[in-house]
């Protein structure tokens, strides 16, 4: 397992004012999830409904699809280790850079791991499944649904699964879920995690051909999405449009905070049209402008060399509010002053 994910805000104990290292939305109503929940503490006292059955037949509603093709997971991490065991000791190959958790869970279930750039994944070459992220994590990048559609029809033995965890809060993105009903080999899993900004719950989904849902259902742990969860994911279904964030200022404001950047002649932050993107440095290192930025000045970032193919003058940020945005600028400027 890889550590240091954005938000490990646990590691500073209580030196944090603002967090740009997770890509969770600044501005959402968590806190009516978490008001709701409240009134439903009671349900720890009953095991939770092992198939989350009024949460899939929700989630099934709001998509037009079949209950018999989503499947409830403990966020995307747990479909992603599913998947992983279902194909296991299959060819799997993971554009780079991307989010660690494909190779991860593609390395637990003893896979061969391949890897490209996404420029690349047109390319015929034999692998089993790919795994790439729409928007991709950590740049941002919109591999365009045409040429996606070409990779799910280019060779329809192979499992082609998309992370769409991003999705709603990309205003740029277009819609995974028409593909499937022509593509049965496509998997998109999606996250009420990140959009709804409720982390600690692990909670997401994954839509996919009822032969891949069964498959899993089968070797799953029971009981993994626990009460409480499934408690919050109906309660968002049930006001799904009030309770999504503002995806449209969020990426906005991303666009005007790169742009904010470029001023800052150290730093080469990355187009993207997510709320969230990359910036390389031209002088210093990711994680000491990570640890500085956090003694200094109260603000986390996402040091992303860790990420494959990126080096130690990379980092990742996820536009907050105005304030925080120009707390982070002056500590930038601060860091650079001084190196």
């Amino acid at each position: 397992m890889l550590t240091g994910h954005g938000n490990d805000r646990y590691d500073y104990k209580g030196k944090v004012r603002y967090d740009f290292s997770s890509n969770i939305p600044w501005e959402n109503k968590s806190g009516e999830v978490l008001s709701f929940l409240q009134t439903r503490l009671g349900a720890v006292q009953n095991y939770p409904d092992p198939l989350a059955s009024e949460l899939t037949g929700k989630i099934a509603a709001l998509h037009g699809v079949p209950k018999s093709r989503v499947l409830v997971t403990a966020g995307s991490a747990e479909a992603f280790y599913l998947l992983a065991h279902l194909y296991e000791g299959k060819t799997s190959t993971v554009p780079v850079p991307s989010f660690a958790e494909y190779e991860d869970a593609a390395r637990a279930h003893r896979h061969k791991l391949l890897y490209g750039a996404y420029t690349s994944l047109r390319i015929g070459k034999h692998t089993d499944l790919l795994w790439f992220a729409y928007p991709n994590n950590p740049d941002g990048f919109l591999l365009p649904i045409p040429v996606i559609e070409e990779i799910c029809a280019g060779d329809r033995t192979r499992i082609v699964i998309i992370d769409n965890a991003y999705g709603d809060l990309c205003t740029s993105a277009g819609s995974l879920i028409p593909l499937h009903d022509k593509y049965p080999n496509l998997v998109t899993v999606h996250s009420l995690t990140k959009t709804f900004a409720i982390p600690g719950l692990r909670l997401g989904y994954l839509i996919a051909s009822e032969d891949i849902v069964d498959g899993l259902q089968r070797i799953r742990i029971p009981w993994s999405v626990n009460a409480l969860a499934q408690e919050a994911g109906s309660f968002i279904l049930d006001h799904y449009e009030a309770l999504k964030p503002d995806a449209e200022k969020l990426d906005t404001e991303s666009v005007r905070l790169q742009s904010e950047l470029k001023k800052i002649p150290e730093l080469v932050p990355e187009p993207s049209p997510a709320n969230f993107f990359l910036v390389r440095m031209l002088k210093g290192s990711s994680p000491d402008l990570k640890a500085f930025l956090v003694e200094k000045h109260g603000i986390l970032i996402r040091d992303a060399s860790n990420f494959r193919e990126l080096s130690d003058r990379h980092f990742r940020l996820s536009v907050q509010s105005p304030e925080a945005c120009a707390a982070l600028i002056s500590g930038l400027e601060d860091y650079f002053s001084q190196i």
